[in-house]
């Protein structure tokens, strides 16, 4: 294979999930030139990733007229493979009309796009998503070895220049840095404020450590709630930062405590543990990928529910309490 174009445009978390493909399409065809089609504004997420040699870029706001200039720039490259691991509708119709020589899709097809392409596997509920796409390099290996996704780690490379920013915006701080990611993306997923406040508070009593705080800029009043309530002095950088800088300034962290969003797959693909909060969506699917990292799940007749959920009670996330967290955290603060 010399021309390899993935197909992966957004989120961040699923992004993420799918970078060990590109590793393992490397390892299988090292002489390979890897394209990836992305959102442009989840882009700088795949920067200084060694395994991807372009960027196919892809204005989501651009309309049907974006789409077909999509479309018309992948059939001028003329793929040898074309792999499409988001499968949505939009993305295998890309796929479809790609003129890749072999096109293949990962197992996990929706909005109709089986209409378009074939899955490498029957669907399985029970893997994680990172096996999930990674199903793709085993299935394209045809039975030869290729190493696990855990081999590649970390999957997100951080420049030194990035280093030497996100150091400035810590000032040098010399105490292990623990990084509470309070938001997420749906109000049924986020664990009350209250609780990351009492954790914090629990955890400063025994253990020396500077609390961390990022996110998005509609998260600023989020964390601003945490912060009011605890004792000790903390670094706040919510809706300060970019996603480069922030992946940077958790490749510092000791641990992430958070729920389930970008944050903590962005730590886990840093070979970062991870003490995972979850109760509407599916660890087991999405909970942080690999051995270093716990997931703590209040598991509901109703759960999970997923993403797109009408919930407003949030029990299950309201009964995980502080002091199980904290005695993850005991377990996790001093693993490398």
């Amino acid at each position: 294979m010399n021309k390899i174009l993935i197909i992966k445009p957004s989120g961040i978390g699923d992004i993420v999930h799918s970078l060990p493909v590109a590793y393992g399409l490397k390892w299988l065809y090292p002489g390979s030139r890897i394209y990836w089609l992305v959102f442009t504004k989840f882009a700088t997420l795949l920067h200084n990733t060694p395994s991807v040699d372009e960027l196919i870029l892809w204005n989501r706001d651009g309309g049907i007229g974006e789409y077909g200039k999509v479309i018309k720039t992948i059939r001028k490259e003329k793929f040898d493979l074309v792999i499409d691991l988001q499968g949505l509708l939009r993305t295998a119709i890309v796929s479809f009309f790609s003129g890749g020589k072999k096109r293949v899709a990962v197992s996990l097809l929706r909005e109709c796009a089986w209409l378009f392409e074939s899955p490498v596997e029957r669907f399985d509920p029970k893997i994680h998503a990172v096996e999930r796409n990674y199903g793709i390099v085993r299935y394209l290996s045809d039975g030869k070895f290729v190493p696990a996704p855990s081999y590649f780690l970390p999957w997100i490379h951080i420049t030194e220049q990035e280093k030497e920013m996100a150091n400035r915006l810590i000032k040098d701080n010399k105490k292990p840095l623990v990084l509470f990611g309070v938001g997420s993306r749906g109000q049924h997923k986020i664990w009350p404020y209250r609780n990351f406040t009492e954790l914090i508070n629990l955890a400063v009593k025994e253990y020396e450590f500077l609390p961390l705080f990022l996110g998005m800029k509609e998260e600023v009043e989020l964390t601003r709630k945490v912060i009011d309530g605890i004792t000790c002095e903390y670094i706040d950088l919510t809706g300060k930062t970019d996603l480069r800088i922030a992946s940077a300034l958790v490749s510092f962290c000791r641990l992430v405590i958070g729920n389930d969003s970008a944050l903590i797959h962005i730590a886990s693909a840093l070979d970062i543990p991870v003490i995972g909060l979850y109760g509407p969506t599916d660890p087991i699917q999405v909970g942080p990928y690999g051995d270093k990292n716990k997931v703590i799940l209040k598991k509901m007749p109703c759960s999970p529910c997923g993403i797109k959920t009408r919930c407003r009670v949030n029990r299950c996330m309201r009964e995980i309490t502080p002091e199980e967290v904290f005695n993850a955290f005991k377990e996790l603060f001093f693993v490398k």
